[in-house]
């Protein structure tokens, strides 16, 4: 019998039980099921991109100017080559005047020609560049404006060399908020629920320092895997990063899924490797915590940003309260004093509340000055 179980990612608390509370029967044969994983949420959404679509007529005499000179074959960030790669010929995405070329591995244009079998989405020139058209044209165009704007490479590129290169990769906007949450059943994890949240967060603000080696790949210095990775790979130029996209959107349908990003990263085995970090994690925790180990009930644990966010909200609306405590028994010594009319006392009340604890003695000062005017 299969019990499907879905816990909520924004759940409030570390430690809690599942709104659903099997039977003891139902508790029994979850534990004989394998552990399910469980991705939901979209990393990257393309640029929605209209072109006009020419016919085979205007495509054999459109003039397009095309510079071969300084284009190379596509050179991944792990070494590999995809040849033979195209010189592929485009409307720009940001001005439908001018044309862009780019390269395209051999595998991405096979992907793209499965997906869009239009007549005239691939026009061959004389030239020898592959001249995309229609609905080919504007998937591949609203890619390469999501990398350009969405993503930041062009802003990130501050020297303008086509390129990302040390402390520009940190402006890149690649980062998501990741949640992760776990329900279990004693030692047993029973399913493990990942989810994308905010998105398009830049690399500055995720946990992680860029460094640029002698390859200009880039790296990170913290480890990373398929539970608490807050980004997923990525190339150092639009073009190689295009080419990435287009081979990371699997399905051709304008998104790049959670599930498409990790089994782009870890391989399509990453859910074994999501299952072994997160059961590596589990009997840490029931070490450190033994009275969580409770074999009776369908409990969660979320430890991914969900909860470090949750904390945060929860500090920052604990400072604020405490901000504004009244101490009842100064108020109280203040209003006994026999000099004291009714006026003094309100003006002593909106000290206390305008007082914060946090500020220094010099603040402080000048708040109580400036309410007794």
């Amino acid at each position: 019998m299969g019990i499907s179980i879905s816990s909520s990612t924004t759940q409030a608390g570390t430690y809690i039980t599942p709104r659903i509370k099997p039977t003891a029967k139902e508790l029994a044969e979850l534990k004989k099921e394998p552990t399910k994983v469980v991705t939901e949420g979209n990393i990257y959404t393309s640029t929605a991109i209209h072109f006009k679509e020419f016919s085979l007529e205007e495509l054999k005499y459109e003039k397009i100017s095309v510079d071969k000179s300084k284009f190379t074959y596509v050179s991944y960030s792990d070494g590999t080559k995809n040849e033979p790669n195209r010189l592929v010929v485009m409307h720009d995405p940001e001005n439908n005047n001018k044309f862009v070329t780019i390269q395209l591995s051999k595998k991405s244009i096979d992907q793209l020609k499965q997906k869009f079998e239009g007549t005239n989405n691939f026009f061959e020139r004389s030239d020898g560049t592959l001249r995309l058209n229609g609905d080919a044209e504007a998937f591949v165009a609203g890619w390469m404006q999501n990398i350009r704007t969405d993503r930041n490479y062009s802003k990130s590129d501050v020297d303008g060399n086509g390129l990302i290169e040390g402390d520009e990769a940190k402006t890149l906007t690649i980062g998501y908020e990741r949640q992760t949450n776990y329900d279990y059943i004693g030692k047993k994890v029973v399913q493990i629920n990942l989810s994308v949240g905010e998105k398009y967060k830049d690399m500055e603000h995720v946990a992680a320092e860029l460094f640029m080696d002698k390859n200009e790949k880039l790296q990170f210095q913290t480890k990373r895997s398929a539970t608490n990775a807050n980004y997923i790979q990525f190339e150092n130029s639009v073009e190689k990063e295009l080419d990435h996209t287009i081979q990371m959107d699997t399905d051709l349908n304008g998104t790049v899924t959670l599930k498409e990003g990790l089994t782009d990263e870890f391989g399509k085995d990453y859910r074994k490797k999501v299952i072994s970090d997160t059961e590596k994690f589990h009997t840490d925790l029931l070490y450190d915590h033994p009275n969580l180990n409770d074999d009776s009930q369908l409990q969660n644990n979320d430890f991914g940003l969900a909860k470090a966010k949750k904390e945060q909200e929860s500090t920052l609306q604990q400072m604020g309260q405490d901000a504004l405590k009244i101490s009842t028994f100064d108020l109280l010594n203040f209003t006994n004093q026999k000099d004291k009319n009714t006026s003094d006392t309100l003006k002593q009340l909106q000290i206390q509340t305008t007082k914060s604890p946090y500020l220094d003695k010099q603040d402080e000062t000048a708040t109580i000055q400036k309410t007794l005017g």
